[in-house]
């Protein structure tokens, strides 16, 4: 038995040392109690911390794997390049540049002023100052008609198979596989465009005949044959010596052909990585989050921003291209850039609308006041329109319709013109829309019109009597 007495006396039974062991064992139960509370708090803190990352990694794999993907399947599909391109040769800038190009390309093969300036100079020498007026004349005559070939149908015809033709054999070289219609022979890798000189040589026959003091047949060339060896039918044909690289266009120097290869290797593999990362990062983050919905609406809010500002930047280094071409070749430039940024924004525009759906849904469907409160105005409003079509009850969000019919009726068809003016959409889209905007507009006049009930009808006028 131990007591104290009233001067606080310890009892001499307690042992002091005993007292001190129990004291020290309560603290150290305490700092394990602690530890244990405080466990969970660092750990949520830890899986905070992760998730940031990872939301952090998984949007910048997205903006790597985005230009990457848009450029292998604009550049590797041949139907979605030849659909891309397919549309400049009806372009008036890319018709002018391509007959003046072709027009030049002509006058070099024929050399028409050196034949102008021989023939003057052996009639009339007196009068070889008028050699370059002349040759002039006769360029802006054979301009003209090749430009009349460019804006004909079986030009266009040319131009989508000469396309087709071309990407399947750029990416092929690409890829590090040899070609004979577009080859690296002499380290340079060209592109053949004689099969739409030839065309050009055969509107202005007749020109090119005179010129060259005799009647000449121009062969036919197709778009799939070896350049050298059409380059031996025209010369045959014409009786000209052509440069080997006649109606040809330099796609790369020998300088560039390795590091394009490579480049090319390279971005296909870091979109495939890229891609894979995205997912794993985003399944990742996921399952780290402690909440998921704030996590993925932190995702697609960052990737939405991201793809605005890959849009701005694609809108920016267009005008840059452009900036950079001749003075007399930028029109032309200017619709080639127009056709790939347009591409590139419709890719980009359908990927920023699916994260904004997505987030939009993310966002409504959540435990927010606001989200409860918007799908609790929705629930009712949807009960009002099944109720105005089968005559039930009134609720106070047809009531609110009612009150504001025609804002509501003007909206709607704000947003369905402005939805055709962004959109490209074809004739399914378009009639897909005039559903969706008809079924929302006889929505609601339904609802008001069965919440205000039926029109009163008029009083009748003062002395005026009315039929029983």
């Amino acid at each position: 038995m131990s007591s104290t007495d009233g001067g606080g006396t310890v009892d001499p039974a307690v042992d002091p040392e005993e007292v001190e062991r129990l004291r020290g064992e309560v603290d150290e139960l305490h700092q394990q109690v602690d530890k244990l509370a405080d466990r969970p708090a660092r750990r949520h803190r830890t899986r905070r911390v992760v998730a940031v990352i990872l939301v952090i990694l998984t949007v910048v794999s997205l903006a790597l794997a985005v230009p990457g993907t848009w450029v292998r399947r604009t550049t590797e599909n041949t139907d979605r390049w030849v659909a891309t391109v397919g549309p400049l040769a009806q372009d008036p800038a890319v018709q002018e540049y391509l007959a003046r190009t072709i027009a030049n390309e002509v006058f070099m093969a024929l050399g028409v002023q050196e034949k102008l300036a021989t023939v003057i100079q052996e009639r009339a020498p007196q009068l070889g100052f008028l050699a370059a007026p002349i040759t002039t004349s006769v360029q802006g005559f054979v301009q003209d008609q090749v430009m009349k070939l460019t804006q004909t149908q079986g030009f266009q015809t040319l131009w989508v198979e000469a396309n087709r033709f071309a990407q399947t054999q750029i990416v092929a070289i690409l890829h590090g596989k040899g070609s004979d219609i577009i080859s690296s022979s002499n380290g340079q890798v060209v592109l053949n465009l004689l099969p739409i000189v030839n065309q050009a040589l055969t509107q202005i026959s007749q020109v090119a005949s005179d010129l060259l003091g005799r009647t000449i047949t121009l062969p036919t060339i197709t778009t799939g044959e070896v350049p050298s060896e059409a380059i031996a039918k025209i010369e045959a044909a014409t009786g000209v010596q052509l440069p080997s690289d006649f109606g040809q266009i330099v796609v790369l120097e020998s300088q560039q052909l390795a590091a394009a290869q490579d480049g090319f290797t390279l971005v296909n593999r870091l979109v495939y990585a890229t891609l894979i990362l995205f997912v794993l990062f985003f399944i990742a983050a996921m399952w780290v989050s402690a909440r998921r919905r704030r996590t993925l609406i932190q995702i697609l809010s960052a990737s939405a921003l991201v793809l605005v500002v890959q849009r701005r930047l694609f809108i920016h280094e267009a005008v840059d291209i452009v900036s950079r071409a001749k003075p007399e070749n930028q029109s032309a430039a200017q619709a080639v850039v127009n056709a790939l940024k347009g591409s590139a924004l419709r890719y980009t525009g359908w990927l920023l609308a699916l994260a904004l759906v997505t987030l939009l849904i993310a966002l409504i469907t959540g435990p927010y006041p606001w989200a409860v409160t918007f799908r609790g105005w929705v629930r009712d409003l949807f009960g009002a329109i099944v109720g105005a079509a089968r005559g039930g009850d009134r609720s106070e969000a047809a009531g609110w319709v009612a009150a504001h019919r025609d804002p509501l009726l003007l909206v709607g068809a704000a947003v369905f013109v402005l939805l055709l003016l962004v959109l490209n959409v074809g004739w399914l889209g378009f009639l897909l829309l005039v559903a969706i905007g008809a079924a929302y507009g006889f929505g609601v006049w339904r609802v008001a019109s069965t919440e205000r009930g039926p029109e009163p009808e008029p009083e009748p006028e003062p002395g005026v009597d009315v039929a029983p």
